[in-house]
Order: C-alpha cells, then structure tokens, then sequence
C-alpha cells in the first residue's frame, strides 16, 4: 500500500514538472508559429506549429497524462478503503 503512495505523489511531482517545461516550450513553439505565418508568409507550416504548441501545452497530451495519475490516485484510495 505505502509503495502506490509514493508511487502516485512521484508520478504527480513528475506531472507537474513536466507541465511547467512543456507549458515553456509549448510558448516558445506558439511564437514561433506566429511569426512564421506573420513574417514568412507559409500557412501551413505556422498551423503545424500552433497545432504541435497545443499538443504539448497543458491542455494537450499532459492532461490526459493528468487523468491518469489522478484515476490512479482513486484506485489507491479504493483499495485503502477495503
């Protein structure tokens, strides 16, 4: 049981971690995509990247990844509670 608990608060400090460096880079990569459809006139090559900021932004692939760890947390208070 004390080896789910760690193993949860582990996965979460790495979740949060993680969410603060993707958060960072999915900026940089927004802005980028930006200024490629702004200064260099390419379309889709600025919506590949505003699309690849969005799945690496907090509301992409890391809140599924979220989900996850938080119905793991509910599985370890089920079997706490029996």
């Amino acid at each position: 049981m004390i080896m789910l608990t760690v193993f949860v608060g582990i996965c979460r400090l790495l979740n949060q971690l993680s969410n603060m460096v993707f958060m960072l880079a999915a900026l940089l990569i927004l802005l980028f995509g930006l200024a490629t459809i702004l200064l260099a006139h390419d379309m889709s090559n600025g919506l590949i990247l505003i699309a690849i900021a969005f799945i690496i932004s907090p509301f992409g692939l890391p809140l599924i990844v979220t989900f996850l760890i938080e119905v793991l947390g509910l599985f370890k208070d089920m079997i706490k509670a029996i």
